[in-house]
């Protein structure tokens, strides 16, 4: 049995007469519907400075994302002293890695998570461990993320199901079996605020390797379910990909985010800037707009010119009355003030009931 057919009763009772479940953060509603709901990821890159974290929020706060994400974790929780880094500097251990990014504690994030929701900007983490998991929750944090390399730390998933807010879960590396799994994690808690993103869990990911219709799979997959783009591709100076990502119907974007990508010591240089950021919506918000609807209607901006390029039927010459019309007599001119081209044929072949004069609009009151 699939997942949808296991929560089908509680998932149509969700979508409430809609297609999709709605994801509420706050007072942001996220779903097909909606608006895109784009993410600052900016996990560790402010260096265990507070004032730096504060000015990463500034700078999302002007770029007109609506939500910052960090990254919680102690490094003894997350990795052996023997595990290598599996991208740049394998020279040094994850351990002394992530050892110097985790220096905030929990006054720390309540006292950004603070100035965040000052600043009208939504501030959450993804934790990596269940204490981390637990002390976010307990500072009032509103909503939560799941790494794609924790999609399988059930236990973790466990806890923060519990917590009862909205949940955003990588997919990154991720089989099928393994995403539906973590997925019933949270539907047996009773947590249906899911969303997925599409992910390639690369460091940094190569354009050629973005499989961004990785979207378009997990909406036909999970048709039911909200679903984004978490982006690890470098920043290129048009920042089109997030874009693409949301012309393929992704309603999250989440892009990693520094505040200068030629800091070292964290993912900062495949991260955006603040000018790439702003960009970055920019570029999305014109994306929605111009994706407009699917309605295969004529719209209200093409009306002058549907009425005006378009042509009628007209005398090509002079037409005595009593002749019979012939294809050669005819031609096709704007503006679309009488018979359209397709009537042709209901004016061949019938007599002229009076003289037409040359460029005079073809009408059926003419003919015999």
């Amino acid at each position: 049995m699939n997942i949808f057919s296991k929560y089908k009763n509680k998932i149509d009772e969700r979508c409430n007469n809609k297609n999709v479940l709605h994801v509420r953060v706050n007072d942001i509603v996220v779903s097909d519907e909606n608006p895109v709901f784009v993410i600052a990821e900016a996990a560790n890159n402010h260096m265990c400075s507070i004032a730096r974290a504060k000015e990463m929020v500034d700078k999302a706060v002007e770029s007109g994302v609506n939500a910052i994400k960090f990254q919680t974790y102690k490094a003894e929780k997350l990795a052996r002293k023997g595990a290598t880094l599996y991208w740049n500097g394998k020279e040094t251990s994850q351990l002394e890695y992530y050892s110097r990014l985790d220096k905030f504690e929990e006054e720390d994030y309540r006292e950004l998570f603070l100035y965040a929701n000052k600043r009208g900007i939504i501030p959450f983490s993804t934790p990596f461990d269940v204490s981390s998991a637990i002390m976010l929750n307990d500072i009032g944090v509103d909503m939560f993320k799941v790494a794609s390399c924790d999609i399988t730390d059930h236990r973790l998933l466990k806890c923060i199901a519990n917590f009862n807010k909205p949940v955003i879960i990588s997919t990154g590396a991720s089989t099928p079996d393994e995403i539906d799994s973590a997925i019933d994690v949270f539907y047996k808690e009773g947590n249906f605020n899911i969303i997925l993103l599409a992910c390639m869990l690369s460091y940094p990911t190569p354009d050629k390797d973005a499989n961004l219709r990785r979207i378009t799979a997990l909406k036909e997959r999970y048709p039911w379910m909200v679903i984004g783009l978490s982006d690890h591709t470098e920043p290129d100076e048009n920042m089109i990909i997030p874009s693409l990502a949301v012309a393929l119907g992704a309603k999250v974007i989440e892009k990693h985010y520094t505040l200068d990508r030629t800091m070292t010591g964290s993912g900062h240089f495949f991260s955006v800037d603040p000018d790439n950021l702003k960009d970055m919506v920019n570029n999305i918000r014109l994306t929605e707009i111009t994706l407009g609807s699917k309605e295969l209607v004529v719209d209200k901006v093409e009306m002058a010119a549907r009425e005006n390029a378009r042509r009628s039927i007209v005398a090509d010459q002079s037409i005595s009355k009593g002749t019979i019309i012939t294809s050669r007599m005819l031609g096709m001119k704007r503006p679309a003030d009488g018979l359209p081209g397709n009537m042709i044929d209901k004016v061949i072949g019938r007599a002229a009931i009076d003289d037409i004069g040359q460029d005079q609009i073809i009408t059926l009151d003419l003919l015999d």
